[in-house]
């Protein structure tokens, strides 16, 4: 009894420690309340990824291990090219790369042993409290809540929170409970958080998520023919959220600045920010292997990148994967895509598909927009990278030990 009791803590502590490393990776949202002064959080979180990292690095059925230290390298030797390309000095560029170390947080989460009933109702939660602090935020603007992400675009006002990749993590969440459950309080929980991805006015990520859960929607036909009339449900539940006045008029925008971008023709701005990155930016062959170094801190280059987002709106991000490629470099983007392909591919029990759906997202919106390397992101990566794992652990556990119960009962 009390050595169950005392396992009891033990857990409890560990999944203590692990939210407050979350928190820090995600920077409290960047609540204006809770503000970094030294990124002591930061460090903090990194030391013990570090040291989790070489506790479990023995350990097998990690999938994803040799991809993540694929990913690390390639930004350790991004440090280099910075400096040598830039004069940027390698202080600035590891402090330039300081949400994409949480990746590491993977390995924090094999050393703790967390469980998935655990991290997905985590997940929901951190779910739930990004669309509180985003409407709150839409409320009460112009008065600020958060320190950064509140800017202008387009004459609107748009909020760009840390912690986003929770809302879509838990969306997928959500979807897959229902294509299972059929509960109305899933529909409902879904449609919230696909409400507030509304409210952000992405184009790309609204156009990314409807395609994917129709992905998931035909999936789980294929599964199950009585599921055709799901079909029916969502198209009928899309055209009426639709009708709904403020989301009209984001509708009618989308399709209005598609239509503008079309007509730019060799002007439209991610047409020039292409012609600049792969013509003009690349001062030597090395730029297209191992990146031209990711600005940061207070070096010239930083303060050179800036000017060129600011004055003429050429901002690598807004190519996606391949600013990723010309910027940080193959070697990141290779560990990047070999985990995100793998968690895309790998095959799940059918209530975490939502787990490769999620990849698929990641994957899909990000040929526009900086979505799957984004600040935050790669917390919530960890999170579901590491979650794969589990889920493929406990299958094939099940598996062996019905193929051990069959070799005895043929024994006996």
């Amino acid at each position: 009894m009390k050595i169950e009791a005392n396992n009891t803590t033990f857990n409890n502590i560990k999944k203590t420690a692990f939210i407050i490393l979350l928190l820090f990776s995600i920077h409290f949202w960047n609540l204006r309340y809770i503000p970094q002064k030294l990124n002591a959080e930061n460090m903090l979180t990194w030391i013990v990824s570090g040291f989790c990292f070489l506790m479990v690095l023995q350990k097998k059925n990690m999938h994803f291990k040799n991809a993540i230290i694929l990913f690390i390298i390639g930004i350790l030797t991004n440090i280099i090219t910075a400096y040598i390309n830039h004069g940027q000095s390698p202080y600035d560029t590891i402090l330039a790369f300081e949400y994409q170390y949480f990746i590491l947080l993977y390995f924090v989460l094999h050393y703790f042993n967390v469980s998935a009933r655990f991290l997905e109702n985590t997940i929901i939660i951190f779910a739930i409290l990004y669309s509180l602090i985003y409407v709150i935020q839409a409320e009460v603007y112009p008065f600020r809540i958060l320190t950064s992400g509140v800017y202008l675009d387009k004459g609107k006002f748009q909020f760009e929170i840390l912690g986003h990749g929770f809302l879509m993590l838990a969306y997928f969440l959500i979807l897959n409970r229902f294509l299972l459950k059929r509960k109305l309080k899933y529909l409902l929980f879904m449609f919230g958080v696909f409400t507030i991805l509304l409210m952000m006015n992405f184009r790309t990520l609204i156009a990314g998520t409807l395609l994917v859960t129709v992905f998931m929607v035909i999936k789980a036909i294929r599964s199950d023919i009585k599921n055709l009339g799901l079909i029916f449900i969502f198209t009928l539940l899309f055209i009426g959220l639709f009708q709904i006045p403020g989301n009209s008029k984001i509708l009618d925008d989308y399709i209005t600045n598609t239509q503008n971008n079309i007509n730019e023709g060799e002007n439209y701005i991610r047409l020039r920010q292409l012609r600049f990155f792969f013509e003009e930016y690349p001062q030597n062959i090395s730029y297209y292997i191992f990146g031209g170094g990711k600005s940061g801190g207070s070096s010239i280059y930083n303060i050179k990148m800036g000017s060129l987002g600011q004055n003429y709106n050429i901002v690598w991000v807004d190519l996606g994967l391949l600013g990723f490629y010309i910027v940080v470099g193959a070697i990141a983007l290779l560990g990047l895509l070999w985990y995100t392909l793998k968690a895309i591919f790998i095959k799940l029990p059918q209530d975490k598909l939502y787990l490769n759906f999620y990849f698929l997202y990641l994957l899909v919106v990000s040929f526009l927009t900086e979505e799957i390397y984004s600040s935050g992101i790669f917390t919530v990566q960890a999170i579901a990278l590491y979650m794969i794992d589990i889920s493929i652990n406990e299958k094939s556990n099940l598996e062996y030990d019905a193929s051990s119960l069959g070799t005895h009962n043929k024994t006996f």
